[in-house]
């Protein structure tokens, strides 16, 4: 049934207990009461669990019964349950957008749970405020885009290796793109992978076989993305590659951004560039096996070897590397036990350990158990090296355990070198429209609850273009993100969002503050009859209002979010009495 603004209003409204939840604090039965005599409002109860398969067949019921044609459920947050409540009332006739959600939980009981007198008033009021936008709301018409079924992945790394193989063998197509010779990333170069004691090589390569043979995965190394444009199942991305400036043109329906992370150079640190002897961990992992490690220097074999940790990495108020690189502790433990038995001290200075994965503890007290030294220092106090003229290193601290100041003469100085955002993730963040975070790596959409997707629909995030983080969590992100991108591909079509803006063309005076303050790139200008106007792309919109907010010529009106329903609710809560034809005024 779709509602237009001329409809008379049948309200029905649902109040949730949420068990103890909501009723614990809140006069839930009180709420209802108050709700029924509010106008438009034919039909108002409480329940137990709007959410179970009992409450939302009462819905169904109710809406048959009375005939209602809005409904507000005050219950828990929308972020949970607003899908559920918006697929009831499709599955009863009615529009998704005909429905209206109040929380009362988070935001009147559980903030509110030693205040019931007040909670109760708070909740009364939020429920008049609803029933008054929802006697405003009209039906929208729920829209849908093709989705391209091709992905686009940037980045041939484990993660971008990973989710393309992922994606192929589900029977979709794929680019990858990596500007480097060939793939593998950083991983293919380092000579022992734990836990199976492989190096990178023994895994890259049977990757590399595998995806150089599957016919659905165009592999372009040597090659850059260099224009990207559309929206959410409609992408066009345009590959240059750097060798001979050739450019070919996809369609793409979902993009994957893998673009990896890079290893710290801590010229400055620690004597680093100084002195040949002083490496760092990543560099330690490139040198080539050999039954003795030897000095870069002259050859000789290194007796005697010292790792510093958080090089680089946990520095307060230096951007991109304020982060923990959280690979660190481990391979720092690993490779000490290692090498311990074929030499005569090994010394790690280390600020905090952090072996946080699976089995990872075990290699921490392994190393230990081989007479690994462990010594501590304080971020305050760092460990100072000192390199003479013959490149001989002396490093100096102070153990904060044991009190005392140490210094050593290390064969080898190893310093485990932050991870940090590629030099060039602005450029690729400009091109896909993603924003780094505080440590220089893109955002997700949200850190907890979609840490795959990003604000821009369609594209995600995998492996450590994300954050820091080991070649298997990278791996398993890549899974994750193939798996979102095959799941937008298999439907053919996608929802897109329908509370979008509507843009006054006579009242538009081409200022582009709202292409401006647009947070996804939705809204770009166009001529008309010799003018810039706004145009809104509803494929990238979400819907946020902030244009509204912006527009300084009152030219932008958000479907849903209309100044109608708006003062609608602020006329509830401040004159409740005062009502019209249409509810409140």
């Amino acid at each position: 049934m779709m509602i237009d603004g001329t409809s008379e209003p049948r309200i029905g409204v649902f109040v949730c207990h949420c068990g103890h939840n909501i009723a614990g604090t809140v006069d839930v039965v009180n709420v209802a009461e108050m709700a029924s005599i509010l106008p438009y409002v034919v039909y108002s109860t409480d329940h137990m669990f709007v959410c179970s398969d009992n409450g939302q067949q009462l819905i169904k019921d109710k809406i048959k019964e009375y005939g209602l044609n809005r409904i507000v459920v005050a219950s828990c947050s929308p972020r949970m349950h607003e899908p559920t409540f918006r697929r009831v009332v499709e599955e009863a006739g009615l529009n998704r957008y005909v429905f209206e959600q109040v929380n009362l939980r988070e935001h009147v009981s559980w903030c509110h749970m030693h205040e019931k007198k007040l909670a109760t008033e708070k909740a009364a009021d939020l429920v008049r405020m609803a029933v008054a936008r929802a006697s405003e709301l009209v039906s929208l018409p729920v829209k849908t885009v093709s989705v391209t079924p091709r992905t686009l992945i940037v980045g041939g790394g484990i993660a971008g290796m990973t989710a393309a193989l992922d994606i192929a063998n589900r029977g979709f197509e794929v680019v990858l793109v990596e500007r480097r010779g060939n793939l593998g990333g950083h991983l293919i170069n380092w000579t022992h992978i734990y836990p199976t004691g492989e190096s990178g090589a023994d895994i890259i390569e049977p990757l590399e076989e595998r995806i150089r043979y599957n016919p659905n995965i165009a592999v372009h190394t040597n090659s850059v993305v260099v224009d990207f444009e559309g929206y959410i199942g409609n992408f066009v991305a345009r590959v240059r590659n750097n060798l001979d400036d050739s450019e070919i043109v996809y369609d793409i329906g979902t993009v994957i951004v893998a673009t990896g992370f890079e290893v710290f150079k801590p010229f400055g640190y620690y004597g680093y560039g100084e002195s040949p002897n002083v490496i760092t961990l990543a560099e330690l992992q490139e040198l080539e096996p050999k039954p003795k490690l030897l000095r870069p220097s002259d050859g000789k074999r290194v007796r005697t070897m010292l790792f510093i940790s958080c090089v680089g990495s946990r520095e307060p108020g230096k951007y991109g590397h304020e982060h923990c690189s959280r690979h660190c502790c481990f391979a720092i433990s690993k490779a000490a036990s290692d090498l311990r038995e074929s030499m005569d001290e090994v010394i790690v200075v280390y600020r905090s350990l952090r072996t946080y994965g699976k089995h990872h503890e075990a290699i921490h007290r392994l190393a230990r158990a081989r007479h690994v030294i462990y010594s501590r220092y304080l971020a305050e106090m760092p460990p100072v090296v000192e390199v003479d003229a013959n490149k001989e290193i002396v490093v100096k601290w102070r153990d904060i355990l044991a009190n005392e100041e140490l210094s050593f003469r290390p064969d080898l100085l190893v310093l485990a070198s932050a991870m940090i955002a590629p030099h060039d993730i602005n450029r690729t963040g400009k091109i896909f429209g993603l924003s780094p975070s505080a440590d220089g790596f893109f955002s997700p959409e949200h850190i907890k609850l979609a840490p795959l997707t990003t604000h821009a629909a369609g594209i995600m995030i995998a492996g450590t273009s994300q954050a820091a983080k080991t070649g298997a969590e990278s791996a398993i992100d890549a899974s994750g993100a193939a798996a979102k991108a095959v799941a937008l591909m298999a439907r053919g079509q996608v929802e897109i969002e329908s509370t979008v803006p509507q843009i006054n063309s006579e009242l538009c005076s081409g200022c582009r503050t709202c292409v401006v303050a647009c947070p996804y790139s939705a809204i770009s200008m166009e001529e008309r009859k010799g003018n810039q106007i706004a145009v809104v792309t509803d494929a990238k919109c979400h819907g946020c209002g902030t244009c509204a907010g912006a527009c300084p010529s009152n030219a932008i009106s958000m479907l849903h979010s209309t100044d109608e329903q708006i003062l609608a609710m602020v006329s509830a809560f401040l004159n409740p009495s005062l009502v019209n034809r249409r509810g409140y005024i």
